[in-house]
């Protein structure tokens, strides 16, 4: 188990490092195969592509919060399914933004967001790949944004999803995505760079590979620094 865990970590940092991220023919390019990595950090895979999602809010199924001390804000699956489609399953770094002057809102958030079906929850998996975006806020105070809309730029991959066989083990690997997202999006110059992109400030964004005004998504190829 130990061994299969840690073959497919390997060979999905290697398709992410070369640039061949799995995305859609015909809607997303792969990135260079020469691409240079512009992270030096070996906690994060760098993404070939940053992938960018804007949607409202949904109420998710109430366990990242209630069960696991996470909570967490998540895009509805109904809009997003196409975007998802090629999208590997696992745990990813990134900004978020809440759209809106409220506390909180209107300011770069960084994030861990985990992409899948949430396997460890038997019998509950998730029917559909979500994406659930834990906000990580540290002193900021916000109040739930149920219905507000999101903007998301996912940036460097962590790790794939797996079952665990326990609750607290879970919860300990969301600790570890946590404190690594939050150390790279605070230290690192690539992950730090995306924080004042346009992307999170635009006063409207619509994404370029599908979608509409109220929920899109986009993938655009990295650049090497």
């Amino acid at each position: 188990m130990i061994l299969q865990q840690f073959l497919a970590i390997v060979m999905i940092r290697l398709i992410y490092v070369n640039g061949f991220a799995p995305l859609r023919e015909g809607v997303h390019k792969a990135a260079s195969s020469a691409r240079r990595v512009v992270s030096t950090s070996l906690k994060a895979t760098p993404l070939g592509q940053i992938i960018r999602l804007r949607g409202p809010v949904d109420s998710g199924y109430g366990r990242g919060g209630k069960k696991l001390g996470f909570p967490t804000a998540n895009l509805p699956s109904s809009f997003f399914q196409n975007a998802l489609e090629a999208v590997p399953t696992g745990v990813y770094l990134g900004w978020a933004w809440i759209e809106g002057s409220e506390a909180g809102r209107g300011i770069p958030q960084k994030a861990a967001v985990n992409v899948g079906y949430s396997p460890t929850f038997e019998g509950k998996e998730n029917k559909e790949k979500i994406v659930e975006a834990h906000l990580i806020l540290g002193e900021t105070e916000m109040s739930d944004f149920y219905e507000e809309t999101m903007r998301l730029s996912l940036l460097g991959f962590l790790r794939p999803e797996q079952k665990f066989d326990s609750f607290p083990e879970l919860v300990e690997a969301i600790n570890n995505d946590v404190a690594t997202s939050k150390e790279l999006l605070d230290e690192d110059p690539y992950y730090k760079s995306f924080k004042t992109e346009s992307f999170m400030s635009s006063e409207s964004w619509i994404g370029k590979d599908g979608g509409d005004g109220k929920s899109s998504w986009e993938f655009e190829d990295s650049k090497s620094d």
